[in-house]
């Protein structure tokens, strides 16, 4: 095998191992429209290097004009890549400029497959052979150049206008990123480009003898780049994990502030079994110093502890499970245990505030998928707000209702209550971290719901109509499985 084709095969092979990464890379993150982009890129970089192969290894004038034509097919999608590349890696760059090249490129390409041999000849008569890396190779001769080769330079010239302009654009941000941007699209796409193209323009001329050389050019380009979209993906990486932490820990100090709000409702909720407790306590210590105990008494008694210590014990587990820090935990949910779970958390705290508090919920709802502590904290801090809105509301007016209802392929749950309503100018403002309308409110609990919701592929919204009174906040998860 000759040194030619081991290089350019080698080319081939790394072309496509990097369009393999970068196009996984953009199947799990689509965001990331560059590196789809440069995928197709690397494609077609590989694909030039089997046409050039061919070409130099061509035996006949027929055979040359045929590798050629074929040639044109993966020029067009590179030229389509370099500027929808630099379009979405740089966030600049002219639409119509885009659209001007890529329409002249795809009627350069037309016309190349309606006429014979191709779009650059009329004739090619002859081949010559030169060396190339110690080993000869076929290179044009004689032949008879089409005027359409002005089209195809005008093209060119295009798309080193619009590499220019798009990185100029960038630069003028004024922003450490948007310059270094700026600097590797010159450096790393349009140095190579413009190489490549004087390169071709000197090969297609047949001047001084030397193939078609557009491979070495861009495989410069890709190193540059890949270089380049690693390091960005991996501070992206890095960007995403830092988010993540930061948010496990924003929902864990809200939910610690939002339960050092229940603290009053809680020693409420400790006091009645521990009371009972004490109580069965003093009437077991009484009955033992009589003479006689009545055993079947001094049961029954450690029966009604054995049921306060659990009361205690299920109330205690309850508060530690939501206080503690975990990861999320996906697992199929009952709504109806999950609503009742929290509003037993909150029932004598809405009692000392004389709120009355009530659930309905259509029969036979359907599991849902989600965390039972994350979505605990959600519908906790939902009631909550809710009972602090109507405190201003007369005694007998000051109601908070948790709904459930099935929608298609979800669960909708919505916390409604009498209270003055949410004002038209707050109504999309509620749901920023570090906005509050209380005195003493930190901002970050309705911002945090909404997290924890949209991580759970779900919605959290408020309603607040001018007709009714009260607001609704409402939220929907998606059905288990």
């Amino acid at each position: 095998m000759s040194v030619v084709t081991i290089l350019w095969s080698m080319g081939a092979g790394a072309a496509l191992t990097l369009a393999a990464v970068y196009g996984v890379t953009w199947l799990l993150e689509r965001r990331l429209v560059a590196n789809l982009f440069f995928c197709t890129f690397a494609i077609a970089t590989a694909l030039i290097a089997r046409c050039e192969l061919g070409m130099m290894h061509s035996t006949t004038p027929a055979e040359f004009g045929e590798w050629v034509r074929w040639y044109h097919v993966p020029v067009f999608v590179v030229f389509v890549s370099l500027v929808l590349f630099v379009r979405f890696y740089l966030g600049t760059g002219r639409a119509w400029l885009i659209a001007t090249i890529i329409a002249m490129r795809a009627i350069f390409l037309v016309v190349n497959f309606a006429v014979h041999p191709n779009v650059f000849f009329t004739k090619i008569l002859t081949l010559r052979h030169a060396s190339f890396l110690g080993e000869p190779v076929s290179v044009l001769g004689d032949a008879v150049v089409r005027p359409w080769i002005w089209f195809a330079r005008v093209s060119q010239l295009l798309a080193l206008v619009y590499l220019i302009d798009a990185a100029v654009e960038a630069w003028r941000k004024g922003e450490a990123d948007s310059r270094r941007k700026a600097v590797i699209v010159v450096v790393a796409v349009l140095g190579p480009s413009l190489i490549g193209i004087l390169l071709t323009q000197v090969a297609v001329s047949g001047g001084l003898g030397i193939p078609y050389l557009d491979t070495p050019a861009s495989l410069i380009t890709l190193a540059l780049m890949a270089y380049e979209l690693s390091r960005d993906t991996m501070m992206s990486f890095r960007t995403r994990l830092e988010l993540t932490e930061l948010r496990a820990n924003l929902v864990q100090v809200g939910r610690i502030s939002l339960l050092g709000q229940l603290v009053s409702a809680i020693t409420h909720e400790l006091n009645q079994p521990l009371g009972a407790i004490l109580r069965n306590t003093d009437v077991a210590e009484l009955d033992l110093r009589t003479a006689r105990p009545d055993l079947e008494e001094l049961r029954s008694i450690l029966a009604d502890t054995g049921k306060a210590v659990r009361r205690a014990k299920e109330i205690i587990d309850r508060m530690r499970t939501l206080i503690k820090r975990r990861s999320v935990d996906m697992q199929p949910l009952v709504v109806d245990n999950l609503v009742q779970d929290v509003i037993s958390l909150v029932r004598a705290e809405a009692a000392s505030k004389q709120v009355v508090l009530s659930y309905a919920a259509e029969p036979g709802l359907p599991l849902v998928s989600g965390d039972r502590v994350h979505l605990s904290q959600v519908l906790l801090n939902l009631i909550v707000n809710g009972m602090e809105a109507v405190q201003t509301c007369p005694v007998g007016d000051r109601r908070v209702v948790v709904e459930a209802r099935a929608e298609t392929n979800q669960v909708e749950v919505a916390v409604r209550d009498s209270g003055p309503g949410i004002p038209a100018a707050d109504i999309d403002r509620i749901f920023e971290p570090l906005f509050t309308t209380k005195s003493d409110g930190l901002g970050m609990g309705l911002a945090i719901c909404r997290t924890i919701v949209e991580g759970h592929g779900g919605r959290l919204w408020a309603d607040s109509s001018p007709t009714r009174r009260g607001a609704v906040f409402r939220f929907v998860l998606p059905r288990a499985g």
